[in-house]
């Protein structure tokens, strides 16, 4: 190997760790060595190839226009080592087992962790998994820089280079209190509803954009509505519901635990709802931890809403 181009799989998680923090200092301790050493070797790589990777005048640091390719490919090579090792190790193991670091977004997590902790504990008790809550644009960044394995989350996302794994798809229904004017139907249409008084997650989650879409409230104005509340949990528009009044869309997995005071109304067929998947790279070396993952998250779901199918839904986009 030309000398120009040889380096250590430790310089390039160096690189990858500066490139995440923005730091050398904040990187230095994510690597557990000194700044020094981490600037030292970083350093060496660049004379080594020629080029500069990180504009250090930055504040955080940012790299180059070269940099950045670079860095693309570091990811690459590094991602790729895993998977040899990763090979490797599994060939020596009888029964599945790893790790594995999932993304949830905020709107799923609440509702299917409970439930799925318990599943993987007694099919895959070698499966080690770490669960990060994060909303979708988060999840996207954190497939790309490999600080997760797979995302749960809203589909499909139609991002180039990530595969999707759809799970199952998840109406909404209505929700108010027995003394709101909706709560006198049966079933609701899409043109029932009146932006004056619904309550929303704030922006950022993928669930606020969906539900504007039922509601047909895109070009709606936000100084329509009274109250302008918007919070980052469904909890807490459950609470307001019960407590103040309004309505929200609640997807099926969080209609559990209403107050007596509210009601939940479908809606006329075709019903909105959204499609639930998995995501991750598509070469990614973890897939049989992936499908493990996948087959217990659809058994700690409630048979009615595994058995649903597009035919009968509305299926709103994420965007």
């Amino acid at each position: 190997m030309n000398a120009r181009t040889s380096f250590s799989l430790t310089q390039l998680e160096y690189i990858m760790a500066v490139h995440k923090t923005g730091h050398f200092s904040k990187a230095a301790e994510l690597c557990g060595v000194t700044q020094p050493t981490l600037s030292m070797q970083i350093q060496k790589l660049e004379e080594d190839l020629g080029v500069v990777i990180f504009d250090r005048s930055k504040k955080p640091v940012l790299p180059t226009a070269a940099g950045k390719k670079i860095i693309e490919q570091v990811q690459t090579v590094l991602f790729e080592t895993k998977k040899l090792e990763d090979i490797v190790t599994a060939d020596q193991e009888e029964t599945l087992q790893g790790d594995l670091v999932l993304g949830v977004i905020p709107t799923i997590a609440p509702y299917v962790l409970p439930k799925l902790l318990p599943q993987i504990e007694a099919n895959f008790p070698e499966m080690r998994l770490k669960i990060l809550e994060l909303q979708t644009h988060r999840i996207i960044e954190a497939l790309g820089t490999d600080e997760i394995d797979v995302g749960l989350l809203a589909t499909p996302i139609k991002i180039p280079k990530v595969f999707e794994y759809p799970l199952f798809y998840e109406p909404f229904s209505v929700y108010c209190r027995k003394d709101h004017e909706l709560a006198k139907n049966k079933r609701v249409k899409y043109t029932s509803l009146k932006f004056d008084d619904i309550w929303l997650l704030e922006e950022g989650h993928c669930l606020r954009h969906q539900i504007l879409d039922v509601c047909s409230f895109r070009s709606k104005k936000d100084d329509a509505r009274r109250f302008k509340f918007e919070s980052g949990s469904l909890e807490t528009l459950k609470s307001l519901v019960s407590s103040y009044g309004g309505f929200t869309l609640l997807p099926a997995l969080a209609t559990d635990d209403l107050k007596q005071n509210t009601s939940l109304i479908p809606f006329e067929r075709p019903i909105p709802s959204r499609e639930i998947g998995l995501v991750y790279r598509r070469e990614h070396y973890k897939t049989p931890l992936i499908e493990a993952l996948a087959e217990s998250i659809l058994k700690s779901i409630p048979p009615e809403i595994r058995k649903l199918r597009p035919k009968d839904l509305d299926v709103i986009p994420v965007d």
